[in-house]
């Protein structure tokens, strides 16, 4: 039973970075409840976040990241959400954006990531417009989902660029704003991942210089080489597999909890059922941990030629990795009994937080028809792959 829901195998630096999520976790546990209340995770645990070096997993080294491997940030990821799915969820969002240093011209990403203390966040829907102006454009707009926006010194807008609306493929970009330009909205009124504070935000005639925006439509494909590209996988890629791990860690979590808290039944007939309900949570959580590491195998494996039939692998797995874990969630909560109504209960955090994390559009079970055409489409490379 050892192996069951474990990785397999970590690399070496993995150990380093796990005891320091374990030695926060005290800290974390005690402002939990202030998360939930307030749609912020307290500060006093965000400043040991970022002085842990948290905030910069994903980004490269020579902009002053960790450039942490995939494998060791998707166990990071999922270690926090066994403590606070907002937290890691938090995590998760930057690890994506983090991304984006491999994207952005060098003196770019320099200045930003090298340069600041807390959040790089934002939307990646286009939610504004942007009126060229030379080197310059001229940015409004409204986004949604700005997950760590209490925590953030920059928020990525995503827009469409005025002029292109008309054309086939209209051009829209992501644009990098001083948090200090932008007005965060108080709307993250939710059924869980209250702590990640969500909200809306706003921007109103900011000016973008050029050089602190990207084409979204690089994202597609892998970063171009160059010495202080941290990774060659893809924007998408990675940050599906941060979310993946929020997800799974939750159920993790729950599967631990419910093991050490539940009562033991008097009723024989009873224990039965609770012994074979469980035992189908825990195979739920096993799979879904398997897709995960075939998913993470997958994108090093592929590198540079990362592309349709690896990306449908990992929407694959992410929607069934989602699906086996919040019916794992369901199962348990359902077994747990009258006590796990109350906010206080364990199992009640963790069915709000996965039942909100499990919306996001990357999870969701959307993807398997794509995946579901690509297959019975003959010409198409992945029926072979």
């Amino acid at each position: 039973m050892k192996n069951l829901m474990q990785w397999n195998s970590l690399p070496s630096e993995s150990n380093e970075w796990l005891e320091k999520v374990r030695a926060l976790n005290p800290l974390i546990v005690q402002h939990r409840d202030y998360s939930e209340q307030t749609n912020a995770t307290h500060k006093d645990v965000m400043s040991r976040f970022f002085k842990d070096g948290f905030g910069r997993t994903s980004v490269s080294r020579a902009f002053g990241g960790s450039q942490v491997d995939i494998q060791t940030t998707s166990a990071l990821v999922l270690e926090f959400a066994r403590y606070d799915a907002s937290l890691s969820w938090q995590l998760a969002v930057q690890v994506a954006m983090g991304r984006l240093s491999d994207y952005l011209p060098e003196a770019t990403s320099e200045a930003i990531y090298n340069h600041c203390d807390g959040f790089v966040i934002g939307a990646i829907h286009s939610g504004g417009e942007a009126l060229p102006m030379g080197d310059e454009y001229l940015l409004s707009g409204k986004w949604a989902f700005a997950s760590g926006s209490a925590h953030a010194d920059w928020l990525v807008c995503t827009a469409t660029v005025k002029g292109t609306e008309n054309n086939t493929t209209p051009e829209v970009r992501m644009f990098f704003v001083p948090a200090s330009q932008c007005t965060i909205l108080p709307t993250w009124d939710t059924l869980g991942m209250r702590g990640t504070g969500s909200h809306h935000f706003q921007c109103s005639n900011v000016i973008v210089h050029k050089s602190y925006s990207l084409d979204v439509e690089t994202l597609k494909k892998s970063p171009e080489a160059r010495s202080s590209r941290a990774y060659a996988t893809g924007y998408y890629e990675f940050g599906t597999l941060a979310a993946m791990s929020t997800v799974l860690g939750v159920a993790r979590a729950a599967v631990d909890h419910f093991r050490n808290d539940r009562a033991v039944n008097t009723d024989p007939g009873l224990e039965g059922v609770i012994f074979e309900k469980t035992g189908r949570a825990i195979s739920s959580v096993h799979t879904a941990h398997l897709l995960l590491e075939d998913a993470i195998h997958q994108v090093i494996s592929r590198g540079e030629t990362i592309g349709e039939p690896v990306s449908a692998r990992v929407g694959l797995a992410a929607s069934v990795l989602t699906e086996n874990s919040v019916n794992a969630v369901n199962q348990l909560y359902s077994m747990a009994g009258s006590k796990a109504v109350y906010k206080s209960h364990f199992l009640e955090r963790c069915f709000r937080d996965i039942h909100t994390g499990s919306k996001h559009f990357t999870l969701s079970p959307l993807n398997l028809h794509g995946i579901g055409k690509y297959y019975l489409d003959k010409t198409n490379v992945l029926a072979a792959a």
